[in-house]
């Protein structure tokens, strides 16, 4: 009978509290586990989005300026406020696999010079010489620049038609804005028979939306506006600035007034501050507080640097 005794009620007490201590410290441990861990998940998430959007950023920032140099009042980088964010704008002239070709204008019978009336097909139309290959790296959507002496106009190709084969015929929209810009044939700009011509372009734009998502363009709708995708979300400051050769940053390059220095062709590097959230909140994270990180690239592209310092 002896040796089929079971625990004491001492012993059984004892062995409860053990087990709970134990299960508590188990417990605790456990916890504070998932904390670190949801918290690592999200600050993560946090340092994945700021560094896509940094090599994005410092991607594109430097084909600015490529085969096309900044004028005084017209810009490979351009930026301006907007109600959610700063939008950044930067041009260049692709690669196919050379850079995309001039296309100078075929005049129409005459002698007049500069040509009166608008076009040489239409009022928005233009006849333009194909480039070298006699093949076509344009088409409907596409920037460009039209070019009439030294003055500068951006134009968004609305139709295209191959009339030939040495010729074809494009079509612009009417806007007289594009991107911030002068578009068209807007303020009295007159073709000339000499030193006229189109030259694609490719613009990259950079915006924020209500929902606090960043944008990436490199196509435009016909209404001017980026035709962008999602970059990043949960972008809650975008904000950029233009730095100039005498080391002011401002908000927006300023041809028109009596500063020398602050025009596009004195932009020497473009300084970036971005402020990413999570994409949620977590309780067991800072007692539920939505983390943010904050941002911030200066970049220098070689061709502004070499356009300055030539």
């Amino acid at each position: 009978m002896r040796g089929r005794r079971g625990f004491s009620l001492v012993e059984l007490i004892i062995a409860l509290t053990l087990g709970v201590i134990v299960l508590g410290a188990a417990m605790g441990y456990l916890f504070r586990e998932m904390r670190t861990l949801a918290g690592s998940e999200i600050r993560q998430s946090l340092g994945r989005n700021g560094r896509y959007i940094g090599v994005s950023l410092r991607h594109d920032i430097q084909k600015a300026g490529i085969e096309i140099e900044s004028a005084n009042d017209f810009g490979t980088v351009k930026t301006w406020p907007g109600d959610y964010g700063d939008t950044l704008v930067i041009l260049y002239v692709p690669y196919q696999p050379s850079p995309a070709p001039l296309h100078p204008l075929v005049p129409p019978p005459g002698s007049d010079d500069p040509l009166t009336g608008n076009g040489t097909c239409g009022s928005r139309c233009l006849d333009l010489l194909k480039g070298p290959l006699a093949t076509l790296e344009l088409g409907g959507r596409d920037l460009a620049r039209l070019q009439v002496g030294t003055a500068r106009r951006l134009i968004l190709i609305e139709d295209l038609v191959d009339a030939a084969d040495s010729t074809f015929q494009v079509t612009f929209t009417d806007a007289d804005l594009i991107l911030r810009q002068t578009a068209g044939l807007s303020g009295g700009l007159q073709l000339t028979r000499s030193g006229t011509f189109v030259q694609k372009l490719t613009p990259i734009v950079y915006y924020v939306d209500a929902e606090q998502q960043l944008h990436r363009a490199v196509r435009m709708n016909l209404n001017g506006s980026p035709d962008g995708h999602i970059l990043a979300y949960g972008v809650e400051r975008f904000d950029v600035k233009l730095v100039f050769f005498d080391g002011d940053e401002l908000d927006q390059a300023n041809p028109t007034d009596s500063d020398d220095s602050n025009d596009y062709d004195d932009i020497v590097a473009v300084r970036v501050s971005v402020t990413v959230v999570a994409d949620r909140a977590d309780p067991r994270v800072r007692g539920g507080e939505l983390l943010k990180r904050d941002y911030e690239w200066t970049i220098s592209p070689r061709n502004l640097r070499y356009q300055r310092n030539r």
